[in-house]
This record gives structure tokens, sequence and C-alpha cells, in this order.
């Protein structure tokens, strides 16, 4: 599930060509400060390391890195660089649940001499909510000149209570008035809080401070969610008010506001300048975007509007004006998100004569990766612009830096990254658990053979931001030597693991050009020594098919692999699934072109895996999520040798006869109580029995640990649940798989989880491995599949942010 992201974002200029920015955001450029000889990039947030500030300087042409700044006392994703300011050689840089700490810069670089005190500095963290998006009731805006600091606080957006699945939701907590917090340093070089800055039409939800800049004794402080009252109640029109300083007093003196629109965010991005300030609106026009420009008369004070810049060609959802920039006779103008392509776009506007500029200069990266947001954030100051696409390397972010020439021309783009954000790999011997721990991993009779992280998964290109998602297995029939066949959110990786403490990458396929990065999901299954693979979100991705005989050939892995064939009857696709016993594959949960089949079962016949035939559809009500297909051969003798598929979809469990393609039928459906999310199953050896997990019930509330739900297929026409086994954790289930009397489950923030199944209507928990030693609780992170299907016993579990276990059940040989 991706996280939520937030729709402001600030741009400031200030009196010593500093501007500071704030976005909440977990990827490299959360936080910038263009300076005229340093670059200062903020990444509070990552998953496996500390959080830090990185400090870069020019070196020739090229920007490079020249120090880090880290709290005092780190630890892993301390959240350290959550907002900065800086002014003249003082820099503030603020920690999510810490401090707000303060720097002086001296010759030998940034020394931290102490930390500020006060209302809206005091780090809180309400939580991260089911899809790990976290509010904080400091600094969404921090910006510093001269003597003076303001901290805005806009005020914490709530996460919504869990709620059972048909239970209305309640209302929505109203967020209170926000403030902005002014602090001045005081002779002895301490920081003192001189009052709390609120408009005189201060209002719940208003989300007044959520961007402010300042320079020379005044402020702009947006209210993006702003809106009129009573009778001519209109939410989000946004404004921005102007605060004076004044005998050491700071007073509102004006309010900026353009037309009054339905959501149109204004304010949610602002840059000041002299006597010219920009303002972004990113929700006006129904959501096409656009900047408003005003001018300060020199002599009367009073601000009026000039021009309205918007893109000629943008759509709804581009969200042009999410950031703004202003430097020179220049204003920079990013459009984040547009529909159409999903690549940002940034808009440079040259200005002359008071006039701007009907023709723009557009910049889009050239060697970029779809739903990249660029322009997410700008910042410009002295002939310099930082351009911040968070959404580059799968979230992990990237800032582009752009200088003016001799001719006041804009040059450069080079690209700053911080170094992939992983564990450790854990490879060359078996790693016992021992006291219930490998490791940083908790573990109950598992032993890690091996661990290989994210960052080296690709072969041959930038690994930052990567993530694992579903695997499968491959056994070459003539050498006997085992691959994992590892899913990732942009392509698919293969392993040699036959010696598996010494994993060794042999090959990478990557996702077909021109379509996005799966955001999480890509699924993949063998027939016939071929690889078939598929992904969701992912557009006209189609299904990949890949001979794994090329395996063998590799002289000097890793090797960058194209497909055999590239079948093109559906777009994106959320599951497949083949029944090697017919040589049929089924892809479920189809979208976005060709044959969706309604979501249900897009059948094709495989038999030759280089030439798939569409055999037809199956369409179940609501469609298919997931599903298993075999020839049954259990108890029922009405369907022995008949092919079934056990589908799965939310809210059902249904069972459809595919024996004739081209008149399939539906046989059974039943539900479990209390359902949440249906989710994925597989046989018995037997297939008596149909073992199910539940994806979303813990999530929900409506169990309060793990469940597995157990069928009895005995009569196929009327399967009975007959058990629901409670695990032992809180943990949300994803994929099991059933080997040997065993049942192997992925769940999520717990990691692999072994049920004995000797007695099959009371499995037993016997064996653990926690892939995902950071997190706990429900959710939709750590372990997301296991492949336990090799002969030798090796067990592979990919995680999501973690990458790639090699495991093996205690006491169990591994050949």
């Amino acid at each position: 599930m991706p996280p939520l992201r937030s729709l402001v974002m600030s741009v400031a200029l200030l009196a010593v060509a500093v501007v500071p920015a704030f976005a909440q955001s977990g990827s490299f450029g959360n936080a910038v400060l263009v300076g005229d000889d340093e670059l200062i990039i903020a990444e509070p947030n990552p998953t496996f390391r500390a959080g830090a500030v990185y400090v870069y300087r020019k070196v020739g042409n090229r920007w490079q890195e020249a120090a880090q700044i880290q709290a005092p006392d780190t630890e892993r994703a301390d959240g350290f660089g959550t907002v900065l300011a800086s002014t003249g050689n003082t820099l503030f840089v603020g920690q999510r649940s810490g401090p707000l700490h303060v720097y002086e810069r001296d010759g030998n670089g940034w020394r931290r001499t102490g930390a500020v005190s006060g209302d809206g500095v005091s780090g809180t963290d309400p939580g991260c909510g089911q899809y790990g998006y976290c509010g904080t009731d400091f600094g969404v805006e921090l910006v510093a000149n001269g003597d003076w600091l303001l901290v805005g606080e806009p005020g914490t957006i709530p996460t919504p209570p869990r709620r059972r699945p048909g239970t209305p939701a309640g209302p929505v907590p109203d967020i209170p008035p926000g403030a902005v917090h002014a602090f001045q340093r005081d002779t002895g070089g301490n920081w003192v809080q001189r009052g709390t800055l609120q408009p005189s039409d201060a209002a719940v939800n208003d989300r007044f401070g959520a961007t402010v800049v300042l320079t020379d004794g005044r402020a702009l402080i947006g209210a993006p969610n702003w809106g009129l009252t009573g009778d001519d109640k209109v939410e989000g029109v946004g404004r921005v008010y102007e605060f004076r300083l004044e005998n050491g007093v700071w007073s509102e003196t004006a309010v900026l506001d353009s037309r009054i629109e339905q959501g149109a965010n204004f304010g949610t991005s602002i840059s000041m300048q002299g006597d010219m300030a920009v303002v972004g609106s990113p929700g006006s026009g129904g959501g096409h975007g656009a900047a408003f420009l005003y001018r300060r008369d020199a002599s009367s004070g009073a601000w009026s509007a000039q021009s309205r810049l918007a893109a000629y060609n943008s759509i709804a959802g581009d969200r042009f004006g999410d950031a703004v920039a202003l430097d020179g006779d220049d204003v920079w103008v990013g459009a984040p998100a547009p529909r159409a392509n999903d690549m940002g776009t940034v808009y440079v506007y040259h200005g002359r004569d008071d006039a701007y500029s009907d023709a723009p200069r557009r910049i889009r990266l050239t060697e970029t990766v779809t739903r990249d947001a660029y322009g997410d954030k700008i910042f410009a100051a002295g002939g310099i612009a930082a351009v911040v696409a968070t959404g580059m390397h799968h979230q992990s972010g990237a800032v582009f830096v752009y200088e003016r020439d001799a001719a006041g021309d804009w040059q450069g783009g080079d690209m700053l990254v911080s170094a992939p954000d992983a564990l450790r790999a854990l490879t060359g011997e078996e790693r016992r658990c021992t006291d219930g721990k490998v490791g940083p991993f908790d573990c109950d009779d598992v032993e890690l053979l091996s661990f290989v992280p994210t960052s080296i998964l690709r072969a041959g290109a930038d690994a930052r931001g990567v993530r694992t998602n579903d695997n499968w297995g491959w056994t070459d029939p003539e050498s006997g030597r085992e691959y994992a066949l590892v899913g990732r959110n942009d392509g698919t990786s293969f392993i040699d693991i036959t010696n598996p403490v010494n994993p060794v990458l042999i090959g990478d396929l990557p996702k077909p050009a021109d379509t996005p990065p799966s955001q999480l999901w890509r699924d993949i299954k063998t027939y016939k020594d071929h690889a078939f693979i598929v992904a969701d979100g992912a557009g006209a991705h189609g299904m990949q098919v890949f001979d794994l005989t090329r395996l063998r050939a590799v002289a000097n892995p890793p090797e960058l692999f194209e497909p055999d064939r590239h079948y093109t009857g559906f777009g994106s696709s959320h599951n497949i699934i083949i029944n090697e016993d017919t040589g049929f594959a089924y892809t479920v949960g189809n979208r976005a072109g060709g044959e969706t089949c309604g979501g249900g079962l897009h059948m094709m016949n495989i038999q030759d895996p280089l030439n798939p035939e569409f055999a037809g559809c199956f369409v179940e009500e609501r469609g298919t999520h997931d599903a298993q297909c075999v020839v049954y051969h259990g108890p029922d003798a009405d369907y022995q040798g008949r092919e079934l598929c056990l589908n799965l979809n939310g809210g059902f469990f249904a069972i459809s006869d595919v024996t004739d393609k081209d008149n399939p039928v539906a046989v059974a459906r039943s539900s479990s109580p209390n359902f949440a999310y249906i989710h994925q199953g597989w046989l018995t050896e037997d297939h008596r029995y149909f073992y199910v997990d539940d994806e979303s019930d813990v999530v929900r509330g409506n169990v309060p640990t793990t469940r597995t739900l157990i069928w009895d297929l005995s009569d196929v026409d009327d399967p009975v649940l007959t058990k629901q086994f409670m695990g032992s954790m809180s943990a949300s289930a994803h994929n099991l798989y059933v080997k040997d009397g065993h049942v192997y489950q992925a769940n999520y923030r717990y990691g692999l989880h072994i049920l004995d199944i000797a007695d099959p209507e009371n499995p037993r928990e016997v064996g653990s491995f926690d892939t995902s030693p950071y997190q706990d609780g429900p959710g939709f992170s750590g372990a997301w599949s296991n492949y336990p299907f090799f002969e030798s016993g090796t067990i592979i579990v990919t995680s999501l942010q973690e990458g790639l276990f090699i495991l093996k059940k205690r006491d169990q040989p591994v050949f």
C-alpha cells in the first residue's frame, strides 16, 4: 500500500540567500537549503540508518558531498532533518520526536551549540497510521532571518480510526487552527520565544503556518485550507497573510487571496524576493493548478495582484503550483503529478519589464522513470536552483541542481542522491537461531543461510528504493541447480542458490520499457523451464516469458536480460496461476488494456511456452484476486480428474470448473465469519483441505492475531469452513503454501511462520523467522511471499524493504 502524500509544500527566500522548505516525506530532499557556497539536503526518514543532513560544496564543475550532520544520539530512522532553516552562520535542524537542534558554522564546518525550546518545538509523533503516513505537530514549516526564527505549526492531520467493514465512518476530527511561533535571538545567543502569530479569522482546519516565508521583518504565511464559513461555506480556498515586525511585535497587516475556488489550496507554496511574491495554488482551475504573482508598493506597503501563471497544456491533477521559487527575474513552478504520463514537469518563466513570458521553458528529466514527482519541491537563490524529484529511485528521492551561466540561462541538472538505504548482506556461512535471535532477526527453529538486501538485487543499475514482492523457484532439470526468481517493483532477479550460503545474482529481467514501475505487485510462476511474469499497477506491462535455461550459459554474471516473448493480451495483472498438469495459465485482477475478463480468469494455453494463446474468460462477481488451479484428485468422486480453480476475492472463496475453457462453470462459493479480505490459499497434497489467509482482518481489528481459514473440500459443491486457527502474533497475513504436512506463511511484519498440519484441523506453530526486524503489529510491509518447494529443503522469503532471505527449518539438512 502506498503511503499517503502531503499536499503541503513551501519555499521561502531569506535575506542571506538561503531557501528553506519542508514537506512530509521520507525521501532524500525532504528539506533543502540553497546557499551561496553550499547545498544542504536532509534525509530524515531512511528505514535502516539514522536520519542525516548532507552538506554539498562545489568542486570544479560538480557538487560533491563535503560533510554529513547527524543527531547527537543517532538512532535508526530517528527523523533527524525533518525541517531545515538557516540565517547567517546558524543552522536549525528539526527532528521528529526530538528537539530543534542549533548548529553554528566555523572554519571546521557545522558544530552543534544547543537546541531551541518552547511552544511548537517539542517534537511529537502521533503515529503513522495504517499506511505509514506520519503527522507531526512540530515544524511543518521553519524559516529564519537575521535574529528571528518562525516555526509553523499548522496542526496534525489525524489518522482515521480503524473500523470494521460495513461500519460507517465517523466524523473526521477537526484540525485546530494553525499557529506560527516567533523566536528571537537574545544578546547571549539564546533563542527566546516572543509570541505566537495567528490570523484575525483563524478557524479549524485552516492549516495556517503550513507555509512561511520571512525577510526583512515581513512574513507571508499560508493557510492553504482556509475557506468561507456559514451560508457561504467553500472549503479549501486558501489564503496568505502578511505579518510585519514593528517595535518587536508581529502584527497582521495584509491578506493575499485569489478568486474564491473550492479546493484551490491557495498558499500551498510561497516564495518572496524583495517586493515580489509568487503563491502556488495547485488546486486552482479544477486541479490544473496556477501560480499567482503579487507586487508590493514600496511606499504604501500594499500588495497587488499582477498575473496568473498556468500551464497551457495542463490537465486536471497536474498540481501545477505545488512548488514555486523566485530567483532574479525568473519564476520556477513545479507540476509534479501529471496524470497523462506520470512524469513531473518544471516550468521556468522569465520576466522582463514586470511582465512574464507566456512561453515558459519546460523541463523534464531526460533519463527518468514514470512517477518521478519531479518538481515536487523547488528551491532557488543566487543563481542556483534545486529541484526535488521525490519519486525518483522508487521514492528514495533525488535533487537536481541548475545554475545560471554568464548569459543568464539555466544550465546543468546534476543529480544528487544518497547511498542506497539497506541492511547489509549476510552470506558465507549458516547463522543459527540462538536464544531466539539471528543478528537483529527474531527466530524460532529456523536458521538463516544467507540474506541478500534489495540494494544488490539489480544488475548494473541504481538500486535505490528497490522493493521486493513475490517470488518463485526453479530447479534446473539437467544440473539440479536451484534458482530463486525474485520479483521487484521494477523487474525480476534470478539468483543461483544452489550453495545457499553463497547466493549468486545471475541476471536481471527489467520491466518492459515505457511502463511504470509496479507500485508493489509482481507475480511469477514457471512451466516447462520458462518463467511467466506479470505486474499490477504497471500500465501495458502484459506478460513476460523468459527461458530459464538461458541461466546455464551466463559466463559473467549478472547479465541484463530481455524476455523471450512479450504477451500483450492484457495490460496489468495482479497474479498469475499456472496448472503444470494441463499447461494452462490464468491471470487475475487484469486491467489497463487487452482482454481484462472483468478482473476474473484470463485463460491461456501455454503448452508451447513461447506462444501463449488466449483460451477464454471466467468472470466471478467482483473479479478474482488470487487462485490455485489444479486437476482435482480429492475425496469427492464427482470432480476427480476435473480442472478446478479455487478463487479468492476479498469477500468469498469460490470454486470454478474450467475443464472446458469454452464453458467454464461456477461450482460453489463460501465465506468466513467477520471477514475483512479473504486473500490467498493453497491445497493440501490430498486436495481435501484448503488453507486460506485473510489479509486485512487483524488490521481492521476483526481478530487479534493471524487467522488461518481451513476449508474441508470433501464435498466440492459445499465446502465447509471447518476451523479458524488463530496464531500467536498480531501479524497480517499475505501468502501461504503447503508442503509435506506443513503450511509456510509469509505474515508481513512478522516474517515466515510454519505450521505443522499433521492433524489438518488442529495446526501447531513450529517455526518462525521475522524478516522485518524494525516493524511489528498489523500492516502491509515485511514478508510478502515464500517458496518452500525446493527438494533441498531451502526456503526463500522475500521481504518488501529488506530483500531476499534464504532459510531452512532447524535440523532440516540442506543439500
